[in-house]
């Protein structure tokens, strides 16, 4: 499956593979002779009936979105093969690659990850104000470039599904616990997704495993974070405290400007520790060169109190 609707030729499939149901896809539009990202969603028991057309509609709003941060539908479709059927969906291209690949590859200090959550956040906050939510975050829709700017895909998808996700493969432990138990989705679900993302970007682990199912899921959740498995320190604590806040249930983040307020907070206070450091680490480095200065001066002290010591025993002996 190299073609998609006669127009869309995929450029990044590995040749002996099929292609994954829900993965961006870089691909050529043959129509318009420009680059595209492409998937295809696999029909399933998860999909309403009217996605489609909705799609179609929410996808519009999109257009209305000022934000460099979020990516635009270009096309949507059906495409059937001898097996199954398919939705398609294109997107604007990104050069870029996926943020999972990004935090497996270690490409991120804290700094960096402050500057793609702000970002994400960004985003967002442009979508709610749209009355749009995102719904199903992840590692696999969100691309950063070389200099950590981000293009977020999958807009709208949930949304037009009804607020139910979709369940794209590997998605199950993004989910929020309302997302998993009842198909609810809210900003509420956007900021638990942010939550373990975060997570993951800082202690390469994803908080509560990967559940075989809906119900194996909820029981990670419940069971809740092993904190004392990570390596938490003065550095990161301020970051911790917001993924706390992002993926408990009570005493939550009611809107984006509290996390932006929170992670300023964070930067302010490791800038801080920064400076402390870079003034201690002078300090040392100033007390080492005043003992460097005044072990010469002892050194040059000794000498001279043992050449004054040779000379008067010499001049002793001529007497």
């Amino acid at each position: 499956m190299n073609f998609i609707s006669s127009r869309y030729e995929i450029l990044d499939k590995d040749k002996d593979k099929n292609i994954v149901s829900g993965k961006l896809y870089k691909a050529r539009d043959l129509q318009e002779d420009n680059l595209v990202f492409i998937q295809l969603i696999k029909d399933n028991e998860h999909i309403n009936e009217k996605f489609l057309p909705n799609l179609i509609d929410e996808s519009m709003m999109l257009f209305e979105i000022s934000s460099p941060h979020i990516a635009k539908i270009l096309d949507v479709g059906i495409h059937l093969t001898d097996e199954e059927r398919y939705y398609y969906i294109t997107n604007e291209f990104f050069s870029g690659i996926e943020l999972k690949k990004v935090i497996k590859g270690n490409y991120m200090d804290l700094n960096s990850i402050v500057k793609i959550t702000k970002k994400i956040l960004r985003a967002l906050d442009s979508g709610y104000r749209n009355n749009l939510y995102h719904g199903s975050l992840s590692e696999d829709n969100i691309f950063v470039d070389e200099n950590y700017n981000i293009k977020i895909y999958d807009y709208c998808i949930t949304q037009a599904n009804k607020g139910v996700n979709i369940r794209k493969e590997n998605s199950i432990a993004f989910l929020s616990p309302y997302q998993l138990n009842i198909n609810y989705t809210d900003k509420d679900s956007d900021f638990f997704t942010l939550g373990i993302i975060l997570f993951d970007a800082i202690f390469k682990k994803m908080p509560f495993g990967i559940g075989k199912d809906e119900q194996d899921m909820l029981k990670l959740i419940d069971r809740g974070i092993d904190w004392n498995s990570v390596g938490i320190n003065n550095e990161n604590i301020a970051l911790v405290n917001i993924v706390k806040k992002l993926t408990r249930r009570t005493e939550k983040y009611s809107s984006v400007n509290e996390i932006l307020i929170d992670l300023s907070k964070f930067m302010y206070v490791k800038a801080d520790i920064e400076e402390k450091n870079a003034n201690t680490l002078e300090v040392v480095e100033k007390n080492n060169e005043i003992n460097k200065y005044q072990s010469k001066i002892f050194q040059k002290g000794m000498i001279l109190a043992l050449t004054i010591t040779i000379l008067v025993t010499i001049l002793s002996q001529f007497k």
